[in-house]
């Protein structure tokens, strides 16, 4: 996503309050706006001409858009004058800011908007002037038809010229114009539905103007839905399924992928909330997502309403492919043959990266690096010229914990930070009332409702009932629990045998070696030459093993007096190959009773990492009234959201798809919202009811 820019992310508003908040503004509303309306704010102006430049001498129109200094939208209305102050016309906002009006530019003069907002501040915008333009692209709609122009200026020459109309990079027409044309026609139905590109150019094709058009065809289609009954009680079970309808096959159409005749897949989502709690988010949905909002830069305010099948929205919608600037493909560069490749490579897998670091901030090449997962698995890799390390080509979950540690001593090991994309322009409310589309309920969201199934949930909190308890005295002495190491976890848990604290108490041994003479197969032996040097190995045949202390390699464990030790870890073979230190003789783990045996600056060469993972599946909780016991439980049933299920499949397989859930304990209907994609790229967009007695 990063490749398009921050304009094409994914935005979508959602209010967060509580019940006092929403109280208390209640109260405080009043005050502010008689605020509001004595306080006059400032707004601007922008224009867009129709094929991105103006045409002198020439019919031309221009669209607008009016946004006060918040940057949300406003509302408008005024005359177009010129410069000795004749009025041409007059303008005035349709729709969230925007409108249109049209004028003949003349040679020289200048033109101005003078206006007025709904509070009742006037200004005036100077007009953008023509820049000399020869031709830019007009667009009318007529019905079922499409016509697309060229507005010529007087001067202009019989250069050959270009058109070309592409939706979504693939290309729908290109042809040279004919001169002899004032129009060319083309069928909407022979468009598919989204955002269409008409783009002129010359005879280096260098790009002239430019003109969205939106087609709204019919690439939905609608699913069978079905119920076991018309009307239920409180508690009772929901069956339902769903079914996609057998599509006929025009002559020269090949079958669905299933290979069955006019057989449609897909994959839907289905959700079921509570009518009196909440109305249906008709604002955005699969089809505003898709079609829309995804196509052009900035933030749209209720797409949705767009695409409702009225003139004033269908109106609205030509304005905001005139207002909204679109750069998602490069259509113009690709047509001259350089085309723009992605900068940023999708990704295949995770990622863990860092850099060792000498004591004095100087990377450290070659220095190898141990990581080790939880259940043992490990991986080493080497740092390169500046220090840097990277383990990739694997995937973690999220809360999965890494044990990460340079395989040296007096270094430090930084890892990177995980790096998100940042939203530039976060879309705001603007406070204002949006026009929402109503779905066809009988029952509208209650506020009082809500607020009284808040509180009893506050209470219960799904099955869960809050119960307030008197002061309690305890009366037992604390238990004193030994901290664990933080790395104890990949030591001890791998570990062939373990010598812990208690058992070290019952012996009063010198060395730390002679605590592990009794381990089978762990040969241990004085040496001759140095009688304080104990030699060890932890099979008949394996040489010195490799020594931890608290994680870190050291050369010997001489040094360590036995009143200083938690546990003493024994690892052989394929034990040992699990904490990735080099060699194959084994390793002795010694953990310290406090992790403070070494200094600040040897523990800088290890961390336990614990990056952002995937999220793993979680099923949607929802409660099961089969039993009597269940039917008869004294626990309420608060939920607004009844039921979700966002993996709702029609296969070659199952051929219908079919779920389940309960009522809750309140008389109301339902919202049952089906949303999704067919193999045969239809959109899914339901909402049916349920009724609860």
């Amino acid at each position: 996503m990063e490749n398009l820019g921050d304009d094409f992310f994914f935005k979508k508003n959602i209010r967060i309050g509580s019940i006092t908040a929403f109280q208390i503004s209640n109260l405080q509303s009043t005050n502010q706006n008689q605020r509001v309306v004595t306080r006059k704010y400032d707004f601007d102006v922008s224009f867009f001409p129709e094929g991105g430049n103006l045409v002198e001498e020439v019919f031309n129109t221009v669209a607008f858009k009016a946004l006060n200094r918040s940057g949300y939208t406003e509302n408008i209305a005024g005359n177009i004058v010129d410069e000795n102050g004749a009025e041409i016309t007059s303008v005035q906002t349709l729709h969230a800011g925007m409108g249109v009006f049209s004028y003949v530019p003349e040679s020289g003069k200048r033109y101005y908007l003078k206006c007025r907002n709904g509070n009742g501040l006037e200004k005036q915008f100077e007009l953008p002037k023509s820049d000399h333009c020869m031709q830019a692209l007009s667009v009318t709609r007529n019905q079922n038809r499409i016509s697309v122009g060229i507005r010529k200026s007087p001067n202009s020459t019989g250069n050959p010229l270009y058109l070309l109309a592409q939706c979504r990079g693939e290309v729908l027409y290109f042809s040279a114009w004919d001169n002899k044309n004032e129009y060319i026609s083309f069928s909407a139905d022979g468009f598919p539905s989204g955002i269409t590109q008409f783009v002129l150019f010359d005879e280096q094709m260098n790009p002239l103007s430019e003109r969205l058009v939106f087609s709204k065809n019919d690439d939905d289609t609608k699913v069978v839905f079905q119920t076991n009954k018309d009307i239920y009680e409180k508690r009772e079970k929901v069956i339902t399924s769903l079914k996609l309808p057998l599509t006929l096959l025009q002559e020269g159409e090949t079958p669905s992928i299933s290979g069955r005749v006019g057989e449609r897949l897909g994959h839907f989502s289905v959700s079921v909330t509570d009518d009196k709690d909440m109305a249906v988010d008709a604002s955005i949905t699969i089809l505003s997502s898709l079609l829309l909002s995804s196509e052009l830069k900035g933030h749209i305010d209720n797409p949705a309403w767009y695409l409702q099948d009225n003139i004033q929205s269908a109106t609205a919608l030509d304005y905001l492919m005139m207002t909204h600037g679109w750069r998602r493909y490069n259509i113009p560069e690709v047509v001259r043959g350089n085309p723009e490749f992605p900068k940023i490579p999708y990704q295949t897998g995770q990622q863990i990266s860092g850099k060792v670091r000498g004591l004095l901030s100087r990377p450290v090449s070659g220095s190898e690096v141990l990581i080790v997962t939880e259940d043992g698995s490990y991986g080493i890799t080497s740092t390169d010229e500046k220090g840097v390390f990277m383990f990739q080509g694997f995937e973690y979950p999220d809360s999965a914990s890494f044990m990460i540690q340079a395989l040296r001593n007096w270094v430090k090991l930084v890892i990177d930070e995980e790096s998100f994309p940042v939203p530039v322009h976060v879309p705001q409310s603007s406070g204002k009332t949006i026009p929402v589309i109503n779905e066809e309920t009988e029952n509208e969201p209650e506020t009082n409702v809500l607020i009284v199934k808040a509180e009893q949930r506050a209470r219960y909190d799904e099955d869960m009932r809050m119960i307030h308890l008197g002061e309690l005295e305890v009366t037992a002495p604390r238990i004193d629990r030994k901290e664990e190491h933080r790395l104890e976890f990949w030591a001890n848990r791998s570990s062939d045998y373990t010598i812990r604290r208690e058992q070290l108490d019952k012996l009063y041994y010198h060395h730390i070696a002679q605590y592990i003479t009794f381990i089978p197969g762990v040969n241990v032996s004085q040496d001759t030459e140095n009688p304080w040097h104990y030699n060890v190995s932890v099979c008949p045949t394996c040489g010195p093993p490799a020594i931890l202390l608290d994680g870190i390699p050291v050369e010997t464990m001489d040094d360590i007096s036995p009143d200083m030790v938690e546990s003493i870890d024994v690892l052989k073979f394929a034990s040992a190959t699990g904490l990735g230190v080099r060699g194959a003789n084994g390793v002795i783990s010694i953990t310290t009773r406090k992790g403070e045996t070494n200094s600040e600056v040897e523990k800088l060469n290890q961390s336990v990492h614990t990056p952002l993972g995937y999220q793993k599946p979680v099923e949607f909780y929802s409660p099961k009234y089969d039993t009597q016991e269940a039917q008869q439980s004294p626990i309420p049933d608060y939920r607004t959201t009844i039921f979700w299920k966002p993996d709702v499949v029609i296969s070659d397989e199952h051929e219908e798809a079919t779920f389940e859930f309960y009522t809750s304990d309140y008389p109301t209907t339902y919202s049952i919202v089906i949303e999704g994609l067919t193999t045969d790229c239809k959109i899914v967009r339901q909402v049916k009811k349920i009724r609860v007695e």
